[in-house]
């Protein structure tokens, strides 16, 4: 009988091993196939330069590798706004290509320069914090030049997305840290990681010097629910904080229903008619949001 017990818990306990080996071979296979489908998304999402609407610019720091960005400038216009634009992609993914028709349509409807920064990704051992600094210096440079540009250097405003909105808030304490004002900051469905951290290293005099933020959400989304605390926090320094929420609208929503993510080999997430109708709507409202911040 003992025996015969035995043999029935080997018999089980091999089953139980058999089971794991296979659970986790299919985890292995599932990170596998998205490593893959990431690298074949990454690799489509960079444009030629003839194909890039906008104009490829290097910004040069001394010291440092330049920061590869896109330029989307008016015809005609002065003092305008100007909008750094920052892509998603949980900081290891993403281009500023992908950006491309979105920022020459904001361009355009906005009467903006917009300043789509391609930061480097946080692969390789780059960090976090050095496509941040990419984000400070390439602010810091377009104000320092803003009369050939024809840029309002009291118009500036970060609008990032996911990791990328993390680059702009961080970008924007860091910048006032050293007595740069933004005039207003766009948070799309953002990763605020580490942002509640570094507020504390600025002066209550320099938190009561953020910029108006406007804070847009997708739906049933821990990112976007993340980021407000974040907001909460802004609200009790005094900052002005607005919130405009999209039901039923899926992380990325805002960038991905452009022409860009249309080929990409694995597809994007929130890419539909009805996404792209949201996306649209979120266009026009930071638009007017801006319109109401700016000064004239």
């Amino acid at each position: 009988m003992g025996k015969k017990v035995l043999k029935i818990l080997g018999i089980i306990l091999l089953i139980i091993v058999l089971l794991i080996a296979a659970a986790v071979a299919f985890f292995v296979s599932q990170l596998n196939k998205a490593a893959e489908d990431r690298a074949a998304n990454q690799a489509a999402m960079v444009k030629s330069d003839e194909d890039l609407l906008g104009e490829h610019f290097f910004v040069p720091r001394e010291g440092l590798d330049p920061v590869d960005v896109n330029l989307y400038i008016p015809e005609e216009g002065e003092d305008l706004p100007v909008v750094f634009h920052l892509h998603g992609g949980a900081f290891i993914a993403g281009d500023a290509d992908t950006l491309d028709s979105l920022s020459q349509r904001l361009s355009q409807e906005w009467n903006a320069v917009i300043v789509s920064v391609n930061y480097k990704l946080a692969v390789d051992g780059i960090s976090i914090e050095y496509g941040t600094q990419e984000v400070v210096d390439t602010v810091k440079y377009f104000l320092d030049h803003a009369a050939e540009y024809r840029i309002d250097p009291h118009k500036a405003v970060l609008m990032g997305y996911s990791a990328g909105g993390c680059h702009g808030a961080l970008a924007t304490l860091a910048l006032e840290q050293s007595g740069i004002d933004i005039a207003a900051q766009v948070l799309c469905y953002s990763f605020i990681g580490g942002v509640l951290e570094t507020l504390p290293a600025l002066s209550q005099a320099q938190q009561a010097a953020l910029p108006p933020t406007l804070f847009v959400l997708a739906d049933n989304d821990p990112i976007s629910e993340g980021s407000l605390e974040y907001e909460a926090k802004l609200r009790e320094a005094g900052i002005q904080t607005a919130i405009k929420k999209y039901d039923g609208a899926i992380h990325g929503f805002i960038e991905e229903n452009n022409p860009e993510y249309e080929s990409l080999p694995a597809g994007a997430a929130s890419k539909s008619p009805e996404q792209e109708a949201m996306a649209r709507d979120a266009e026009n409202y930071i638009g007017n949001w801006l319109n109401s911040i700016l000064p004239r």
